[in-house]
């Protein structure tokens, strides 16, 4: 057992468990009121500390450690355990289908892990996914809270989790993650949101994501507030019970992701659009993958007769490599549409253009710099974000070649401020800063497109896509390039809502075809850029991390191996790719 720094997030919940006991922490929605549980401050600590006695006897201490756990309670417990330990997080996504067995195998070799946290049906999960691998387990369920042990030396500079990224652009790699790192973000959010001791939050984000764990999980306990979750599959299959559960317990923050806010459009009606009073939500934060002004205008145009207010959209903009926030706006709500060309969009309209992120929160400082020469650009000018600063994490774990080439870029003249590390993180973001230092992200550098000499961002024909017809999915549409004949050509794949066309329909009476000459016409006009095909796919299609992000690249790699669900291929010029 270690002795933990009340600068540390560990060291707040001991001091939150010794001034307020029996102030409730957390509360777990299970579905009905008989399997919702909560715990107070007082009870995560004993239960954390006696498992931590566990993790002890494994000889834990300085090592990688996986939480093989699904989302709820236990998963916390056991976050925490470790911590007191003196041991390395290693949050995971449970496998269920083949791409995430694989992320899971490829983590546990990568991490070096041989202890781990579960269930006996978890256990099950990982074993059957990983034969070869043996590890020794702790059955959470099986702690029984006892007296907090003995303590022994921690500071802030210890890792604290191995954070591994998404793999939205490639494989996972694990982020070094240190309790100052988490410690500095996690305030960094509670003042960005005004989080208030008292305030309640809520979400479904899974909590092996670093927008879960560190954006709903830590703040509770950094900002002393009331953490209400459920699990994702149950948002997923009723996207009204996050809304729900935000007017029941009358949360003034609550994050996801952008396609969330979509779903929740196309999926909640007005029975329970009625039932839900929106008027608590403060900070409707919105992040992990590209915000879309068109799903703002949409969610609070169907939203605000429920009492949601747009200035309470809260757009921001961070990574796994800079703990998680970067930027976020000054004071909840005040958000700024723009164009690329820094033009304001009028309120109200549905005209396209990029999402202001906010300025760079307290101690992070944000570059725009031109990939090639390695200098900053002229604000308005579109480059890579480079990022430097205390929530800039120190690497990816036992791999110095990439931690070299993502974490030390130099940038001529310039060297990050407020730490003594002296290279930038290289974010392979691309975007923009106003005049004002709004941050504006316009897309990922490996998935620019370029077509006849000219540079073309996949969000913005994406968003041209969405709006080409209403049988479209929003935020399950995908642009990419692929070599034809020595050509560079863009591909579109978007999904059909699944009211159109449901599990088990064969889209009679749907005519998808001129559903994808609509798409063709729209991309044409809007971005100036004419697609190759267009490939409308069924509901559930596009290839998504674990957190949800849609995957470009393996979409891209579907489409020429012919493995998308394809409805229909307009025009079926590239049938070769295909089959």
């Amino acid at each position: 057992m270690v002795a933990v720094s009340a600068t540390t997030i560990p060291g707040t919940l001991r001091q939150r468990a010794a001034i307020d006991p029996h102030g409730k922490a957390y509360t777990f929605l299970g579905g009905s009121d008989s399997s919702n549980r909560s715990l107070t401050w007082l009870q995560l600590d004993q239960r954390a500390a006696a498992l931590a006695t566990r993790l002890n006897d494994h000889g834990a201490s300085g090592q990688p450690v996986l939480l093989a756990l699904k989302s709820g309670l236990d998963f916390i417990e056991a976050l925490f355990a470790c911590w007191y330990a003196g041991a390395i997080a290693v949050p995971v996504s449970l496998p269920r289908h083949q791409r995430l067995q694989k992320r899971l195998s490829g983590i546990i070799a990568d991490s070096g892990v041989r202890l781990a946290v579960g269930t006996p049906v978890t256990q099950g999960l990982v074993v059957g996914s990983n034969p070869e691998v043996h590890l020794d387990w702790i059955f959470a369920e099986t702690v029984v809270p006892s007296a907090v042990p003995s303590e022994m030396g921690f500071d802030g500079a210890q890792v604290a989790l191995l954070q591994y990224t998404s793999g939205s652009t490639g494989a996972p790699r694990g982020v070094v993650v240190t309790h100052a790192n988490l410690s500095h973000n996690s305030r960094a959010i509670a003042e960005a949101c005004s989080l208030r001791q008292g305030d309640v939050i809520a979400g479904w984000l899974p909590l092996f994501h670093d927008m879960g764990l560190i954006g709903l999980v830590l703040q509770a306990v950094a900002a002393g507030v009331h953490c209400i979750l459920m699990s994702p599959d149950r948002f997923l299959m009723r996207p009204w019970s996050w809304l729900q559960m935000i007017s029941d317990y009358r949360a003034c923050g609550s994050p996801a992701p952008n396609f969330a806010y979509d779903l929740c459009v196309e999926r909640v009606g007005p029975e329970h659009k009625a039932r839900i009073d929106l008027s608590c939500w403060r900070t409707a934060l919105t992040g992990s993958e590209p915000v879309r002004a068109a799903t703002l205008q949409r969610f609070a145009a169907a939203f605000e007769g429920c009492g949601f207010r747009r200035q309470a959209f809260f757009p921001c903009y961070g990574l796994a490599e800079a703990t998680l926030l970067v930027s976020a706006p000054g004071t909840a709500g005040n958000i700024v549409r723009r164009l690329a060309d820094g033009s304001p969009v009028v309120a109200g309209s549905d005209s396209g253009g990029h999402v202001g992120c906010g300025k760079p929160v307290r101690g992070v400082t944000v570059k725009i710099v031109d990939q090639q020469s390695r200098t900053a650009v002229a604000m308005g000018t579109v480059g890579e974000i480079w990022v430097g600063g205390t929530g800039v994490t120190s690497g990816y774990w036992k791999n110095s070649q990439a931690t070299t080439s993502t974490f030390a870029a130099v940038l001529e003249g310039c060297l990050p401020e407020g730490t003594s590390r002296t290279g930038w993180l290289r974010t392979g973001d691309l975007g923009f800063q106003d005049d004002s230092g709004e941050l504006f992200i316009t897309g990922r550098l490996r998935e620019m497109i370029i077509i006849a000499g000219r540079n073309h961002f996949p969000v913005d024909i994406e968003e041209a896509v969405a709006s080409a017809h209403d049988s479209i999915a929003q935020s399950a549409v995908v642009a990419f390039s692929v070599d034809v004949d020595a050509v560079e050509r863009l591909i579109i794949a978007a999904e059909v809502r699944r009211p159109v066309i449901g599990p088990g329909k064969d889209g009679a009476g749907f005519d998808v075809r001129a559903v994808c000459q609509c798409i063709r016409l729209a991309v044409t006009s809007d971005c100036e850029v004419a697609p190759f095909d267009v490939v409308l796919l069924r509901p559930g299609a596009v290839p998504r991390t674990s957190s949800g992000k849609v995957m470009r690249l393996a979409t891209r790699e579907a489409y020429l191996n012919g493995t998308l669900e394809c409805l229909e291929i307009y025009p079926a010029t590239a049938g070769a790719l295909l089959r």
